[in-house]
């Protein structure tokens, strides 16, 4: 049974001064800080419950870029920063008691399709069975198939290698990633892509 928040926890001024100077940098995304939005985040598909002391929701890779770039200065290193999908992990995976950054509500976007290829581009907020309801008229789809494929987001299932039903067919989530953007502690942004053995060994 998970136990019961009794009261609300005053906002700690440093996480107020990142948002404050995160508004003053250009961030066009969402903040919440209210008790309400910040319940709505203390719990997930685990049994753990943690109220974290502020939400952010990105518009696009600047924001997070942002967000990180901001969270790398000496001043605020002391914050914990966690991304958050669709809160499906067992594990409380998407908890933290400091600043939670949803990359769902704004950040659910396919943005390409290659047919020839077989690929797929989408932001990291796409949830499973909105991408594959996408891709059915073109004869595709994503797998493995997750029990909770009506919220599991593509962001989260790359972050814990979801794999499911269907996985001894079709590979974990792993076997379908070509490649990724990836945003650092202090902004800078990295994008991987599949290379020879002999490449990566060098």
């Amino acid at each position: 049974m998970i136990p019961q928040i009794s009261q609300a926890p005053g906002l700690v001024q440093r996480v107020l001064t990142f948002l404050d100077a995160l508004k003053a940098q250009g961030f066009t995304g969402d903040t919440a800080t209210s008790y309400a939005d910040r319940l709505l985040m203390s719990t997930d598909n685990s049994i753990y419950q943690l109220l974290p002391d502020a939400v952010l929701f990105p518009r696009s890779t600047a924001d997070v870029a942002l967000i990180a770039r901001l969270a790398g200065e000496a001043r605020f290193n002391e914050l914990i920063f966690t991304p958050r999908g669709g809160g499906t992990g067992t594990n409380g995976q998407s908890l933290n008691q400091g600043i939670v950054v949803d990359m769902s509500r704004h950040m659910n976007r396919i943005l390409e399709i290659n047919l020839e290829q077989g690929w797929v581009r989408v932001e990291a907020g796409v949830v499973k069975d909105q991408l594959n309801a996408w891709l059915k008229p073109y004869g595709f789809f994503f797998s493995p198939e997750l029990s909770t494929s009506n919220r599991a987001t593509l962001g989260g299932m790359i972050n814990t290698d979801a794999s499911g039903q269907g996985s001894l067919v079709y590979g974990k989530t792993s076997n379908h990633v070509l490649g990724l953007r990836a945003v650092l502690l202090g902004g800078d942004i990295l994008d991987t892509r599949p290379m020879a053995a002999a490449l990566a060994e060098t």
